[in-house]
């Protein structure tokens, strides 16, 4: 301000503007001049959201992020045995489909790269026995975390055809064998009440499924 003529000096007009001409170019550059794929991958990898996003792709349209309860839970189990160091979103994303690939490498497990129920038991319970391990030095009987799974889509398939109307909980207990040999008196198989691979092969061709699910 030049104070004897009260006047805007031009140093402090061009001051000001080159300061907001700095501005908008900053906020363009956030807000419009990233590439849309960039920007889905920065939420794929880590982002916190907890429902359906939507992100603008220039003018491709937009790209949805659906939430998935189920990757959400694989998501935290893998972070708690350190296969995953993304954000816990729901979201399946490039980090996650690796960090479940690698676990699966690393187990012997069926690769899919995909969030599952079984999944996330296998997971919890391959970490008790690692953390029981610590503390005791040896470990005690448990069941096969692999059988359970295997008993949950038995379970499952006989549920589905109205044979079974317990819990689906991996546990081969009374309900399930009687179940399982309903099922085995219909499509002529040996009774026996067992989760054998004749058993699963038969249902898988009934029922849809498959034993590798």
């Amino acid at each position: 301000m030049d104070e004897k003529a009260g006047r805007i000096s031009p140093v402090a007009v061009v001051t000001v503007v080159t300061a907001a001409g700095l501005s908008l170019a900053i906020l363009y550059n956030a807000l419009l001049a990233q590439p849309a794929g960039r920007m889905a991958d920065d939420l794929l990898a880590g982002g916190n959201g907890t429902t359906r996003l939507q992100v603008e792709a220039g003018g491709q349209g937009t790209i949805q992020l659906k939430y998935n309860p189920v990757a959400e839970n694989v998501q935290r189990e893998l972070q708690a045995v350190g296969y995953y160091k993304g954000g816990i979103d729901g979201v399946v994303g490039r980090r996650t489909r690796d960090a479940i690939v690698v676990y699966q490498q690393t187990n012997g497990l069926q690769v899919t790269g995909e969030p599952s129920q079984d999944l996330i038991e296998h997971i919890r319970y391959t970490r008790q026995i690692a953390e029981a391990s610590l503390f005791t030095g040896s470990v005690e009987p448990a069941p096969d975390a692999e059988q359970r799974a295997r008993v949950r889509r038995v379970q499952t398939a006989l549920s589905e055809l109205a044979l079974y109307r317990g819990e689906i909980s991996g546990e081969l207990h009374s309900d399930t064998e009687e179940a399982i040999r309903q099922f085995e008196r219909a499509h002529g198989l040996a009774e026996s009440g067992a989760v054998s691979d004749a058993l699963v092969a038969r249902l898988a061709k009934v029922s849809g499924q498959s034993d590798s699910q």
